[in-house]
């Protein structure tokens, strides 16, 4: 591979970074003592708090209210006092640094100032023009100034000269403007030349918006205009170092938490700036070099252990090697040199740990070294037999899942029993540790240049009897590995946007011999970008083909790349952002979070917010504090989100001044993805597990793990006959728990479809003990047996490896019987 340089490398690969928002710190507003918050998920928010009684109320006079309202100067967040640390707000002393500018502007903002078309770029003087469709419906081009700039935002107001009465103002990320227009400004704002105090403000600029270059470059300016502030400059110098070392080391950690190992030591290499650093900084990044060299020894040394065991095991074998058996070492030991890693190398830490042992035999070792590889370390075994069976259930259920064949899978079913390692545990931990079935053929050649392209098919319907496909596009982080597992995003673009067009906002450029750089490859995160609209079509349908497009597309995804299923978040702009809410909203147990972006909560998705229960995912919405459209749709069941129980929990980020239409919000991308870190799917576990949801649709029929049938009709309506207020919702309820000899499964409603289906797994039911059944027909009590069919059929349509399901019990005429 081409070596680059370190601080280009870095440039490139964190400077991207730059051009969205900024990290969050303090707002320049004098409105009080800026605070900082702490969500129960740990992440932070920091900004001048009020505290409201839900989004479309007023601020109360006192902390009585129930959510707060977080205001950094860019942007204000809305969240409930609920989901906060139970400790009260911390004051903070951080003083951002901020340049009013005089533009010839006006101040008064525009009451309906309509939506945005598009934004042009800054020119030398802080201007630029925005192209928008006004409240009548007349398109005009508005020009802005820059007004303020701060470190991480800057404000616009519409300039007089333009002829408007009204201003268009707003505020937007700083990275939105180019660096050298921003110096510009900056150094316009000199009122003494002879004075070295203004330029070390602009100094103070660049060191809080961590563009250290560009600090470095006004540090120079100051020592040649002023030689006496020689030791000043020398110490700023210092600061410079201190601050970029910090952020270096934060990068590196993240870097390497997201397995990007090459990139983290280029980060680290001997260019990086050391001298004059602080010792607790040298010592961080000392620890987590230490750290990437003996993960890196651990690999090449359990590789040599392995290599050298298995010359032994050839050599003198208890007795003559099979040719399946040299072909299964073959197999080990040529995986073990290409995919070998320190995110995969504790499946080989049982046999790390016997490896030392004198009394135990060579073949007991080999066999924990195969199991643990195929199994986890934590299910390895010694038997050798057993250990040498794996690799071919392993192939077997590959090739299972691949098939499309009804006949093949009962032929591979057949294959499998004769095994005896084919037990349910061992399929379920054979696949949670293998590679996506699909893997080798949907990364061949894959070097971030382009992306990876598929076609998900919705099969015709009565009115249109043609097969509908679907461009899918996505993009790998650098150094992907397909035994590490990825957080994955589903976005969804406007109506009129390309999937390529939405693509590229994740991940902006190429670098050759890197990857594709950007946000979402810097977090670790893969991006899938579907093409969910039908040509043509302007609006959102909340059809069932959209359903199944985005389902589909989802579950295509975790067929071929390593998803981490319990950080899956789908995202979407505009009508894009709409059917985020509706299919977030429809099926919550698919989804650790739902961001949409200046999308409308409409029809079905109105329906599921509103009723008095809880919303059981996460959301993140985003949207323009001038975008009156949105929140006129919205506000209320905003309101109601925000409001309502434990599991609702609803991020609510409106910008300021922002408008609606084509505004995409790129200075929330770094924000969003932080918010995704915290996030995570809920899934029914073994403490106990319920939920009571609303089903309006006939394919709308699955939820966790309950799945009906035959609605009545009465319940469901399909969208092209959609009248509001006149669904009356079916609401479903299911509960799991633990209670003693029994695992006690509730659902409800006992009359509603025609049939049920019962999907169980061993995250949530403990199949040692009997299943007890109530709410459904006749109750069921007895022993339910897990089943490798049920589980591979499952994880072949689903998609989830991680979690199978392991037994299935239907339901049809108020009796239930267990699925073989």
């Amino acid at each position: 591979m081409r070596r680059i340089s370190t601080w280009a490398l870095f440039r490139l690969l964190l400077g991207l970074s730059f051009c969205m928002a900024m990290a969050e710190i303090l707002p320049a507003q004098n409105r009080g003592i800026p605070t900082a918050i702490t969500m129960n998920t740990n992440q932070r928010f920091e900004g001048y708090l009020s505290w409201v009684e839900g989004y479309s109320t007023k601020v109360v006079a006192d902390s009585a209210g129930v959510c707060y309202v977080i205001d950094n100067g860019l942007r204000r967040v809305y969240v409930n006092k609920r989901h906060i640390l139970p400790e009260e707000p911390v004051p903070l002393t951080y003083s951002e640094i901020q340049f009013p500018v005089w533009q010839d502007a006006e101040n008064n903002n525009h009451r309906k100032p309509g939506n945005l078309n598009q934004a042009f770029h800054f020119n030398e003087h802080g201007h630029r023009v925005i192209n928008v469709t006004t409240a009548k419906n007349q398109v005009k081009n508005v020009v802005q100034g820059i007004t303020q700039i701060t470190p991480r935002y800057v404000k616009l107001n519409s300039l007089k000269s333009n002829g408007t009465k009204t201003s268009y103002g707003m505020s937007v990320g700083s990275g939105a403007v180019p660096v050298d227009v921003i110096r510009k400004l900056l150094r316009n704002q000199i009122s003494k030349s002879d004075s070295p105090v203004e330029y070390e403000k602009i100094f103070g600029y660049f060191l809080q918006a961590q563009q250290f270059d560009e600090a470095l470059i006004e540090l120079d300016l100051i020592e040649r205009r002023f030689p006496e502030r020689k030791d000043q400059v020398a110490l700023n110098r210092s600061r410079v170092r201190q601050d970029r070392a910090r952020q270096v080391v934060r990068e590196i950690g993240d870097r390497i938490r997201n397995g990007q190992t090459n990139v983290a030591r280029e980060l680290s290499g001997q260019r990086m700036e050391k001298e004059g650093v602080a010792q607790q900084v040298l010592l961080e990044l000392q620890d987590l070099i230490t750290g990437l060299d003996e993960a890196q020894e651990k690999v090449e040394n359990v590789r040599g252990q392995i290599i050298d065991l298995v010359k032994r095991y050839r050599e003198n074998p208890p007795k003559a090697i099979t040719k399946e058996q040299e072909t299964m070492l073959g197999q080990f030991l040529a995986e073990l040199e290409s995919d070998l890693s320190p995110s995969n190398v504790a499946r080989l830490d049982s046999y790390l740990v016997q490896a030392p042992d004198a009394t135990q035999k060579d073949q007991e070792k080999l066999a924990l070294a195969i199991s643990g590889w195929l199994e986890g370390s934590n299910n390895a075994t010694p038997n050798f037999a057993l250990a040498q069976s794996m690799f071919e259930i392993r192939d077997l259920v590959k090739r299972y899942l691949n098939s499309r064949d009804a006949v093949t899978r009962g032929e591979i079913l057949v294959a499998l029993n004769k095994f005896d390692a084919s037990d349910p545990r061992t399929i379920a931990n054979i696949l949670a540790q293998m590679k996506p079935p699909e893997h080798e053929t949907a990364t061949a050649g894959y070097t971030g240049e382009k992306p990876i392209e598929f076609t998900v098919t919705v099969p015709g319907t009565r009115a249109r009897t043609e097969d509908q496909n679907f461009q899918v596009l996505v993009h790998l982080p650098i150094e992907y590995k397909p035994y590490q597992q990825y957080p994955l995003l589903i976005t969804l673009p406007n109506v009129g946007v390309s999937a390529q067009e939405q693509l590229d906002r994740f991940n902006v450029r190429y670098i050759q011999n890197v990857g594709r750089v950007g946000p979402a490859s810097r977090n670790g995160v893969i991006v899938a970008s579907v093409q969910w609209t039908k040509p043509g079509q302007t609006t959102c349908a909340y059809s069932n083909r959209e359903h199944m497009t985005v389902l589909k597309a989802m579950r295509a995804c975790f067929r071929k790349f390593q998803v981490n299923t319990n950080k899956v978040f789908l995202h979407g702009h505009g009508k894009g952002g709409n059917l985020v809410y509706d299919i977030g909203l429809a099926h919550p147990e698919h989804f650790a979070g739902v961001i949409p972006v200046g999308g409308h909560i409409e029809k079905y998705a109105k329906v599921h917010a509103t009723k008095d229960r809880d919303v059981p995912v996460p959301i993140y919405a985003v949207f323009g504090d001038r975008d009156f459209t949105t929140q006129v749709v919205n506000d209320k069941v905003w309101d109601k989100l925000l409001l309502s129980g434990r599991h609702s929990n609803l991020t609510l980020v409106e910008y300021i001044g922002r408008m609606g239409g084509n505004e995409t919000f790129p200075d929330d991308i770094k924000p969003m993805f932080e918010w995704m870190q915290f996030q995570r799917r809920r899934l029914p576990d073994r403490t106990g597990f319920e939920f009571s949801v609303d089903s309006l649709r006939p394919w709308v029929n699955y939820f966790w793990f309950i799945e009906l049938k035959g609605f009545p009709r009465e319940n469901t309506m399909l969208p092209q006959l959609w009248e509001n207020g006149k669904l009356k919702a079916l609401t479903i309820k299911g509960e799991v728990r633990a209670e003693g000899d029994f695992n006690q499964i509730v659902v409800d409603p006992s009359k509603a479809g025609s049939s049920m289906t019962l999907w169980l797994s061993d995250d949530f039911v403990n199949f040692d003990k009997d299943v007890r059944i109530k709410g459904r027909g006749r109750e069921f009590k007895g022993n339910v047996r897990p089943s490798v069919r049920v589980m591979l059929e499952d994880a072949r349509i689903r998609g989830d490896r991680l979690h199978p399901h392991w037994a299935r019990l239907d339901n049809t005429n108020g009796k239930w019987q267990v699925a073989e």
